[in-house]
């Protein structure tokens, strides 16, 4: 937000700047004004800003002169320089030509200043050499670095003199006022004239008057000033042949005013002129020896000896390869497809050899023309990309991509489409994310559906690279649509392995049901299956299944995977090796799965086991204060214990036993606790005894926890009394076999007792009312062994 904030203020500043100088001038409101750049003009008087025309965007550069500069001077001498002003810029607006500033707007006047528009402009050659009169301050840096290039410099002549020659040649002109001053740098770096303020008709006589009285900037620099006007107080065309010497002077000087500053004296102006009468040459010690001599010549006082500017252009001085590529550049709309192609294909080496700026500003612009020639790109695109490796981020996006946009979308001729996939890394590291969404997501998508098997293979081949820059749904519902239905349909088998090898590197970007519904579920759709495609196959689920931050479920692995992978491992064209490798991997996977369900299933049983202690007292005894003696003792005895002594042998017999075997056990075989049954009896010598529990089986593996043993509640049962007989008290022991089982095992046996039947009674007895309590309470309560509760239950 604080660059917003930044960018906003300085606006502001800008725009209510322009507002105090150029209220109701009719250019502001043809044009929006940005920011002030540079300077030009005699002194640097106007000042330039750059601007867009409101009505089509085009760019401009706005020149501006304020009045309230030469409020100091007298309003003849205002009123004569506003008139040299206007002369100047009206004579400029006439001119067409590609080495004079070209005006978009002619010259507007308003109570407060002048103000045309042109071309954009860079700056002035007085700005590049250090004036930095009417410049903003702080002065901007990338004018403050600016140096030129010999290419540059050269270059630049040529152009300068070919402008001049066209003054001269067709115009009928004479400038007059050739210097830095008058000197502009368009955007592309091209020299252009400017400053037709004092020039005159070469067709007539001229005569040069100087007035001490008259207004410094009223007449043209005594600097750049030819010595014949001292000497002969007379000039020609020539004169300017004198002025381009002392700039090509400045120029190696790297300022404006290379030999001796005048100003308004003329006395002195007068006396080097006479110097160079007779034969004395300024310090040229700056000057390249190739050219020194030249300039010697230019520098003469003598117009008829100075050299024509024709001979000049042809000095080997400028034999320089990059001085005729820019130059073969700027005729190239006079030249055959077949000739700019043929100079396109070795443009290359000259680029390499060439300063990163003239190759963005001079040969970039001529290249980005051929665009509109869709048969001429394959032959310009590889050098505008070559051009773009050398530039900044910034540069970039300024001046390549704008022009580049606007082939993305072409699919005819194919070579298009080949260059930009070739060249991906470059376009991903220079363009923005948004505009990778915007131009280059749909040209690699172009790039897929293209009927070139060599254009499909490299963009599955760079796809990865800028992967991370895709956002998820067209990653999901544009991007592997796509790859897949490539895959499916290409009968190219290299064109499938490189499909798969894509979506391989690519699952790292995915989600993990994504490639389990998406990615896997397509692999056995899939045909035909050539050995590098089951390799490519293989890799897939062997990144799908290592990779972190993904994983194959057991189920899935189990169900779809490895019943795919056994036939495939099989397949008719394998190497050993491959095939070792599948193994390998199936091997793998198969111990992942068994490994996952073992570990699942041992949590399970531990999750059991925790809820169920696998070891304490079933039936814990209650230890009374009468040690044993109490009737309610219980039967202690713990699961390992039952478990070691379940193993007893069962008895040989399983027949009921006997009255007569049973007493001899009455004394070993503790009583169990029954609650007395409240069945209202028929009499009271007998009692129905109750059933014994059903036996206890533990479980075969793993014990589970049992609650305390209780016994069974009586079961009212009427006492025995047959029909017929007659009870005097006592009954027969046969009458009580009766009662007994059919079969009796050793688990099932019912122990008599002689305690008091009136307490607990396990099992069906006589009543003897003639037995007193102190015989029962003599015998005490025992408790069950081990060894009776082990025969017991089983």
């Amino acid at each position: 937000m604080e660059v917003f904030n930044k960018l906003y203020t300085s606006v502001t500043q800008t725009v209510s700047q322009l507002s105090s100088v150029l209220p109701g001038n009719p250019v502001t409101r043809e044009y929006d004004i940005t920011g002030h750049i540079a300077s030009a003009g005699r002194g640097c008087m106007w000042k330039i800003y750059s601007g867009t025309k409101k009505s089509t965007g085009q760019e401009a550069a706005i020149f501006l002169l304020e009045k309230r500069l030469f409020e100091r001077y007298s309003k003849e001498d205002r009123e004569e320089i506003f008139e040299i002003a206007r002369r100047g810029v009206t004579q400029i607006t006439k001119i067409r030509h590609p080495q004079v500033l070209t005006v978009q707007h002619p010259l507007e006047e308003s109570r407060e200043s002048f103000a045309f528009a042109t071309e954009p402009v860079y700056a002035s050659l007085a700005n590049v050499l250090g004036d930095t009169t009417n410049l903003p301050a702080p002065v901007i840096s990338e004018l403050g670095s600016y140096s030129l290039y010999e290419t540059e410099i050269k270059y630049g002549l040529l152009q300068l003199i070919e402008g001049i020659q066209f003054i001269h040649n067709e115009t009928k002109l004479v400038h007059r006022n050739i210097s830095p001053h008058s000197v502009v740098l368009n955007s592309h770096g091209i020299w252009k004239i400017f400053g037709f303020d004092y020039c005159v008709s070469s067709e007539n006589a001229n005569r040069y008057d100087y007035n001490p009285n008259q207004n410094v900037l009223a007449i043209p620099s005594l600097e750049y000033t030819a010595p014949e006007c001292a000497l002969e107080n007379g000039y020609s065309a020539r004169a300017d042949y004198y002025a381009l010497g002392v700039l090509i002077g400045a120029i190696y000087a790297k300022k404006c005013n290379p030999f001796k500053t005048f100003g308004r004296d003329y006395t002195a102006f007068k006396k080097q002129a006479q110097e160079l009468r007779s034969g004395k040459c300024p310090n040229l010690m700056n000057v390249p020896q190739g050219i020194r001599s030249h300039v010697e010549k230019l520098l003469t006082a003598s117009p008829e000896r100075r050299p024509d500017l024709v001979q000049i252009s042809k000095v080997p001085y400028f034999d320089d390869i990059g001085v005729k590529s820019l130059s073969y550049l700027d005729t190239l709309f006079q030249r055959d497809n077949q000739d700019k192609a043929k100079f396109y294909k070795g443009l290359p080496q000259i680029i390499k050899m060439l300063p990163a700026r003239i190759n963005l500003h001079r040969i970039l612009q001529c290249l980005v023309k051929e665009f509109i020639h869709p048969t001429m790109i394959p032959f310009v695109l590889p050098n505008v990309l070559l051009i773009a490796e050398n530039c900044t981020k910034a540069e970039y996006e300024k001046h390549i991509f704008p022009h580049l946009k606007s082939i993305m979308s072409l699919q005819d001729p194919v070579q298009i489409l080949l260059i930009f996939m070739q060249n991906m890394e470059l376009l991903l590291k220079l363009t923005s994310a948004n505009d990778v969404k915007l131009y280059v997501l749909p040209m690699v998508y172009k790039a897929l559906e293209s009927n070139s098997t060599q254009v499909q293979e490299l963009c599955l081949a760079v796809l990865p690279s800028f992967a991370n820059l895709i956002d998820y749904p067209s990653m999901k519902n544009s991007l592997l649509p796509r790859i897949k239905h490539l895959c499916a349909k290409s009968a190219v088998a290299s064109v499938r392995v490189n499909c798969l090898l894509c979506v391989g590197q690519l699952l790292p970007q995915l989600d993990k049901w994504l490639v389990l519904d998406d990615i896997l579920m397509f692999l056995p759709t899939v045909a035909p299956r050539e050995p590098a495609v089951i390799m490519a196959i293989v890799g897939i689920y062997k990144v799908a299944a290592n990779h972190e931050m993904l994983g194959i479920p057991k189920e899935f692995a189990a169900n779809k995977v490895l019943p795919f992978l056994w036939p495939l491992s099989i397949e008719n064209g394998l190497t050993l090796q491959q095939y070792n490798v599948i193994m390998a991997f199936v091997s793998e996977l198969s111990q992942k799965v068994q490994s996952e369900h073992t570990r699942k299933l041992e949590q399970l049983n531990t999750g059991a086991t925790d809820s169920n202690p696998l070891q304490y007292d079933i039936l814990a005894p209650s230890k009374s204060a009468d040690n044993g003696n109490s009737e309610d003792h219980q039967i202690g005895i713990t699961t390992k214990e039952f478990v070691d002594k379940a193993k007893i042998e069962k008895p040989a017999t399983s027949r009921p036993l006997t009255l007569s075997e049973m007493k001899p056990m009455e004394n070993s075989v503790p009583k169990i606790s029954a609650p007395v049954s409240t069945t209202p009896s028929m009499n009271t010598a007998f009692q129905l005894q109750p059933t014994q529990p059903s036996p206890f089986v533990p479980p075969p593996s793993t014990f589970q926890p049992m609650p305390m043993w209780q016994p069974q509640r009586p079961v009212a049962v009427p006492q025995y009394n047959p029909v017929g007989a007659s009870f005097n008290g006592n009954p027969s022991m046969d009458q009580f076999q009766a009662l007994l089982p059919a079969t009796t095992s050793s688990s099932s046996h019912h122990h008599l007792s002689n305690s008091n039947i009136q307490t607990k009674t396990p099992l069906l007895q006589p009543m003897n009312n003639s037995r007193s309590s102190a015989t029962a309470t003599s015998q005490g309560s025992n408790i069950l062994t081990k060894e009776d509760i082990l025969e017991f239950l089983k």
